[in-house]
C-alpha cells in the first residue's frame, strides 16, 4: 500500500495555517524559540510549520501552538480561511 498523497487544497491549508500562526507570534512579539518552550513542541516544528513546510500538521501542534498564542482553535482555522475567502495569497 503506497503512502497517501495529500490533496493540494490541503497542502494550501497548511501553509495558510503557518502564515497564520507566524502572523500572530509576531503579532505578540513572541520569538519562535519563546513559542516552541510555551507550546512545548519543537523548534524545528514551529519553523516547519510557519515556513509551510507541514502540509497536515498533527492536531495535537496545532492545539498546543494556538494554545500557546491566545487562539483558539476556531479562531486560527478562520485566519487560515480568510485569505482563501478574499481571493488573496497570505
Amino acid at each position: 500500500m503506497g503512502r497517501k498523497v495529500t490533496p493540494d487544497e490541503d497542502r494550501e491549508h497548511g501553509r495558510r495555517l503557518g502564515a497564520a500562526l507566524a502572523a500572530r507570534r509576531a503579532e505578540r512579539a513572541c520569538s519562535a524559540p519563546d513559542l516552541a518552550q510555551a507550546s512545548s513542541v519543537a523548534i524545528d516544528t514551529v519553523r516547519s510549520l510557519e515556513n509551510g513546510r507541514v502540509a497536515v500538521p498533527a492536531f495535537l501542534t496545532v492545539a498546543r501552538l494556538a494554545g500557546a498564542l491566545g487562539l483558539s482553535l476556531d479562531e486560527l482555522h478562520a485566519a487560515a480561511m480568510r485569505d482563501v475567502s478574499a481571493g488573496q495569497p497570505t
